[in-house]
């Protein structure tokens, strides 16, 4: 052993090399299975959650939410009324042209028949001359009646300064007198000394000029006054008489326009329109110039009225179900719904009793229901569901299992009976 060569280091090396590397060293076993069952928890954790939220939202949903429940139609059908309105002459008359032919489409208000109408048109030219000429005599009245008025505004103004200016002459007549007696006083003591005789007489025949232009003034004062009653007299009946003109005249021109509108509606009367749009169904031959007594039968305007829907309900979906003012929707035969789609209904009228085992039900197109893509003609069919209530899917889901559950008893006891 002593003698045993050491291999050298280059061959120490290439052993090194050659050998395989030796494993890692594994985790304990007990390790692993532990961070395993913490996985696992986690997600039973949020599985168990998510349940949990979607079993509370069904159950929400079930118990909250509304849906409508409708009941179907076993048959349905379109129905087109048509009305038929007869044309009849009004008036006994000419005919002066006719403008209708026999299945021509007219408007409603379009003239069919015109007869002669001049003389009413006559009348109401003189209806309006006369009224036009009234309106200018109405005005005319009123200018004058304003004038009037205005120019009894200032006579009352003048003679009222007159009266008043009348008075002032007064008052100063009297100053005058009053000057005229102290005057005469004054002389009267002065009689034995200076004063002669002659003075006191001039001053008493002052004193008497004073009194008499005071009475001729009083006079005067009077005769104004009096005047002034008389002018005001005049003029407030010649007032009166122009208001009294101007009533008259209105009323003359109301009768005139309501003379001219009668005639008008006379003249309204031998134009023979078509009540209604539709197509003309019979027509009387008549030549322009023949004549026509009032009631006369011209001729008959069909036109197409209202499209409704009449629907067959089972006699356990419709009564006590389908009740008038419910909402609805039509379907039609032949026009898939997704391409052409249903048309709005509401429940019009429905029959109180079954027939041939079914319930008649009466169903109007909604107003806001926009023009059709299909022809709504008379006799296609359909199928109609009216939406009787909402309610929430739990009652939906109990009236499910009480039905079945019903029927389950019911052939039990058939079975059992047998």
């Amino acid at each position: 052993m002593a003698g045993r060569q050491r291999p050298s280091r280059f061959c120490q090396r290439r052993a090194t090399l050659v050998s395989p590397p030796l494993p890692p060293v594994p985790h304990p076993f007990t390790r692993t299975l532990r961070s395993l069952d913490a996985d696992r928890s986690r997600l039973g954790a949020w599985m168990a959650a998510t349940a949990v939220l979607l079993l509370t939202a069904w159950a929400l949903w079930l118990a909250l939410a509304r849906v409508p429940v409708f009941a179907a139609s076993r048959e349905a059908r379109l129905v087109t009324e048509h009305a038929v309105y007869a044309l009849e002459s009004p008036v006994s008359a000419r005919v002066e042209s006719v403008a209708a032919a026999l299945d021509q489409r007219v408007e409603a208000g379009a003239v069919l028949f015109q007869l002669d109408d001049r003389s009413s048109r006559i009348s109401r030219d003189e209806e309006i001359a006369r009224a036009a000429a009234l309106e200018r005599r109405i005005a005319g009245t009123r200018d004058v009646l304003v004038a009037r008025e205005r120019a009894q505004d200032e006579a009352r103004a003048a003679a009222r300064a007159a009266v008043d200016e009348a008075r002032l002459v007064r008052r100063s007549r009297e100053l005058d007198l009053q000057f005229a007696e102290e005057e005469l006083s004054r002389l009267e003591l002065l009689r034995d000394s200076t004063v002669s005789a002659l003075q006191i007489s001039k001053a008493r025949t002052e004193v008497e000029k004073q009194k008499v232009a005071i009475q001729t003034q009083d006079a005067a004062l009077t005769r104004l006054e009096l005047e002034e009653k008389r002018s005001g007299s005049d003029r407030t009946a010649e007032i009166e008489s122009l208001r009294r003109d101007l009533s008259q005249d209105e009323g003359a021109l109301v009768a005139a326009r309501a003379a001219a509108e009668r005639l008008d509606h006379e003249i309204e009367r031998h134009c023979v329109r078509a009540p209604a749009a539709g197509v003309v169904g019979e027509i009387a031959t008549l030549a322009p110039g023949a004549f026509v007594s009032a009631g006369a039968r011209l001729g008959t305007v069909v036109a197409p009225g209202r499209v409704a829907v009449e629907a067959l309900f089972a006699p356990s979906d419709a009564v006590g179900r389908v009740r008038e003012g419910q909402r609805a929707q039509l379907s039609l035969d032949g026009f898939p719904r997704l391409e052409f789609g249903s048309f709005p209904l509401s429940v019009e009228r429905v029959a109180s009793e079954a027939r041939g085992g079914s319930i008649q039900v009466e169903l109007a197109l909604s107003a806001s229901t926009a023009a059709p893509t299909v022809p709504l003609e008379h006799g296609l069919p359909g199928r109609v569901r009216v939406e009787i209530e909402r309610a929430s899917p739990a009652a939906l889901l109990l009236r499910s299992v009480g039905r079945a559950v019903g029927r389950t008893l019911e052939e039990d006891g058939r079975s059992g009976g047998g």
